[in-house]
């Protein structure tokens, strides 16, 4: 055993090779609502899994599933599959296995990946560092807010962002080779950055005005609550990496290759976390998100 508990993933040699595994629980209510298809739940349920695969730079090879359902529905069995296997087949996956039970309904899945060197922890930010975000974050907690103000004008641009995250497979592999540290943004950038920060024993300075957003953000969230949203709010399932300010041309390449943005909102320093705006410091109290407080 290489790591255990403490990352996104476990990591396990087994002869030239390190196997990645990583396990999450979906459930109605914390992770997908009443307004989710089948085909949503099953897609969600598998993407938020590979996604602590990228964040360690790994490929996803197997999965196994245990799914508690309340009742046989063929209809909804099936859409739920069909989410399942768009993320099944774009990877080359192959379900080894689980279980199936009857009570309400939760959906557990572990991934199994590999990786044979280039690992991505969270405990390797050094002094210095940049730090990147991929993507745009605060979209998928911008929609769950848009649902329960009950904007119809936006819900169908911004839910696209929580009902289906993109895991970053590809692109963690290609950081692999130069990133120091990496964490997917699972429970909002304050909280999750705090994880790399805490397991690297150092601090970050982070540039509100560069975090990467949609601008249409700042028009539907109430301005004392954008914060909360854009950094607090998880579910974005992005990259958060650490990495030499040497590196910020083949940055700008790797995102040019893959045509996703990869913005540098701070630096790796000793002590806390601290946010600026404008070169002001700026107070913020943001955990991020709490299966057990709410």
């Amino acid at each position: 055993v290489i790591k255990s508990i403490g990352d996104d993933c476990a990591v396990v040699k087994s002869s030239n090779k390190y196997l990645l595994m990583t396990t999450d629980t979906s459930l109605e209510g914390p992770h997908f609502t009443s307004d989710y298809t089948s085909e949503e739940v099953g897609y969600k349920a598998l993407a938020t899994n590979l996604s602590d695969i990228a964040a360690m730079g790994g490929v996803p090879k197997y999965i196994l599933m245990s799914i508690t359902l309340p009742k046989l529905d063929s209809s909804w069995i099936k859409g739920f599959y069909k989410g399942l296997n768009i993320l099944m087949k774009k990877y080359n996956l192959s379900l080894i296995g689980g279980d199936t039970n009857k009570g309400k309904l939760s959906i557990t899945i572990q991934v199994i990946g590999e990786c044979k060197k280039n690992i991505m922890y969270r405990h390797d930010a050094k002094m210095n560092d940049d730090i990147y975000i991929s993507g745009k974050i605060g979209l998928a907690r911008t929609a769950l807010m848009i649902k329960k103000m009950k904007n119809t004008n936006y819900l169908k641009y911004f839910k696209k962002y929580l009902h289906r995250p993109v895991p970053r497979i590809e692109l963690g592999l290609e950081l692999s080779k130069i990133a120091n540290a990496c964490i997917d943004l699972s429970d909002g950038l304050s909280k999750d950055l705090g994880l790399i920060c805490k397991s690297s024993k150092v601090g970050a300075n982070i540039d509100l005005d560069k975090l990467p957003t949609l601008k249409r953000v700042y028009t539907i969230i109430p301005k004392k609550r954008i914060y909360e949203v854009i950094i607090g709010g998880g579910e974005d399932y992005e990259l958060c990496f650490t990495i030499n300010k040497r590196y910020r041309k083949k940055i700008k390449e790797i995102s040019d290759k893959f045509k996703i943005p990869l913005t540098r909102v701070g630096s790796i320093t000793s002590g806390n976390i601290n946010y600026y705006s404008k070169n002001k410091l700026i107070k913020l109290n943001i955990t991020g998100f709490d299966h057990f407080n709410k």
